[in-house]
């Protein structure tokens, strides 16, 4: 049986990765497809944003960020969010939403449409992907996530600030196994799974990697997904390197949740499939 629709939050980074490398040379710098950045930010390379290696710091531990969530407000102008970036130590992990940011920014900018309609030309409607718009408050209506109340309904979709959608989080796992299977060609997943080590001690993923938008298991790589969450949910979509088995799990409780993704892998490992191949 069929998931409802929710946000999948950061499990779009898989997404968004798949379509910038279609669309630009993840060698060039940032500066040389987005105008009037800082010249620290603009020489950053989009490979190494791509992988959270580029030193930018993230807006999500901004205290007036998390207090203007909480308080239900509209999301600020991206510029607001763009001019606080800042750079510290590259090539070393540091997970960035500002990062994927400056991608959407980007992808936009290059294919000249809005990021939705952009991913799903380029990778969502390929990959078989059955996904909404999650842009507007109004978009909760498409969340038949059974429950949603009316507090996060308040919640405005554009504190995403690297965009996301509304799938279905075994759709999205099935759409990861089908890029991973080469649904897109074989350089996009070769690329992508080339990960470098995060030190993660415990983690379900251990021995864990990050690659060009993929969370990965082993060395090389055995499993790939990537988690997301947001208020209202958590969420896991996992699946083999090969693509050939993929599961994808969603709970009500916010927070990394180490279970979910423990029991997510567990079960692409023993093969217990819930999404379609």
């Amino acid at each position: 049986m069929s998931g409802p629709f929710v946000p999948v939050y950061s499990i779009a980074k898989v997404y968004t990765a798949a379509a910038i490398l279609s669309v630009v040379d993840i060698d060039d710098a940032i500066g040389s497809r987005l105008p009037d950045l800082s010249p620290e930010v603009a020489s950053l390379s989009i490979r190494d944003i791509l992988s959270h290696r580029s030193g930018l710091n993230d807006y999500f531990a901004w205290p007036d960020y998390r207090a203007a969530v909480a308080a239900d407000e509209d999301p600020w102008p991206v510029s607001a969010v763009v001019d606080r970036a800042e750079v510290s130590t590259r090539n070393r992990f540091g997970y960035s939403n500002i990062g994927y940011l400056l991608l959407r920014l980007t992808l936009e900018r290059v294919t000249r449409k809005p990021f939705f309609d952009a991913l799903d030309e380029l990778v969502l409607r390929p990959l078989k992907v059955t996904a909404r718009p999650f842009d507007d408050r109004t978009d909760w209506r498409h969340c038949d996530h059974p429950e949603v109340t009316e507090k996060l309904r308040r919640y405005h979709p554009g504190w995403v600030y690297p965009g996301t959608f509304l799938a279905r989080v075994e759709d999205a796992a099935a759409g990861i196994g089908r890029l991973m299977a080469g649904g897109l060609g074989t350089e996009v997943p070769t690329a992508m799974t080339r990960a470098f080590p995060v030190d993660a001690p415990g983690h379900p993923l251990s021995p864990s990697g990050y690659g060009l938008g993929l969370m990965t298991r082993g060395f090389p790589p055995t499993v790939v997904g990537h988690g997301g969450g947001g208020p209202g949910f958590s969420l896991f979509a996992a699946t083999t390197v090969d693509g050939s088995r993929s599961a994808g799990m969603v709970t009500t409780n916010e927070g990394e949740n180490l279970d979910l993704i423990a029991e997510c892998v567990a079960r692409v490992e023993a093969g217990k499939q819930n999404g379609p191949p």
